[in-house]
């Protein structure tokens, strides 16, 4: 076979399984969780990686948005038909490499997407830190704090990871009480 064939046919191998990745964990996800992905499994080399992402989304196989500090990405619909149709073109050991890597790291990957904090520096001694609760592409909650320090924004970030769910639920529980004014 011709050179140009097998260049053809990695490109197209290296596209989809991006594409079976996305389709298989089945949950948007940050592109620095896709990157862990890539890179700690080296079916590419970065660079190339970062091509077929644009290519990928100039043809409309994948989304990306953005929220305040992450960008997201998913598998399209037309990407998953165009999986459906070239899938054999991934080697089965590789399918299988991937389905035990998103097997092993789910529940990371998800809790990631689901939970998120992180800090951004507006000024010398300004950051801002932004904590949310997701679930799928809707945001449940999210709260912007402003603080003086980064190791106040270090720490806000912690323990957001650790307790965002407690926190959540007694907010919420304390927001939908029926706090009525007693009547005079």
């Amino acid at each position: 076979m011709s050179d140009e064939y097998n260049e053809i046919h990695t490109l197209a191998q290296n596209k989809l399984i991006i594409l079976f990745f996305l389709n298989k964990i089945s949950i948007p996800i940050s592109t620095q969780q896709l990157d862990e992905f890539i890179l700690s499994t080296k079916y590419m080399n970065f660079f190339e990686y970062q091509q077929y992402l644009k290519e990928l989304e100039a043809q409309k196989l994948i989304h990306r948005y953005d929220d305040e500090l992450r960008t997201y990405i998913e598998i399209s619909q037309s990407g998953k038909d165009v999986l459906e149709i070239l899938l054999n073109l991934i080697p089965k050991l590789t399918l299988e490499e991937i389905e035990e890597y998103i097997k092993k790291n789910y529940r990371k990957i998800k809790l990631n997407t689901e939970i998120y904090s992180d800090y951004k520096i507006l000024n010398q001694n300004e950051y801002l830190v932004v904590c949310s609760l997701r679930e799928g592409n809707s945001i449940l909650f999210e709260v912007k704090v402003n603080v003086p320090h980064v190791e106040i924004a270090k720490r806000i970030c912690r323990n957001w990871n650790k307790n965002a769910e407690t926190v959540y639920r007694l907010l919420f529980e304390n927001l939908a009480k029926n706090h009525e004014e007693p009547s005079q």
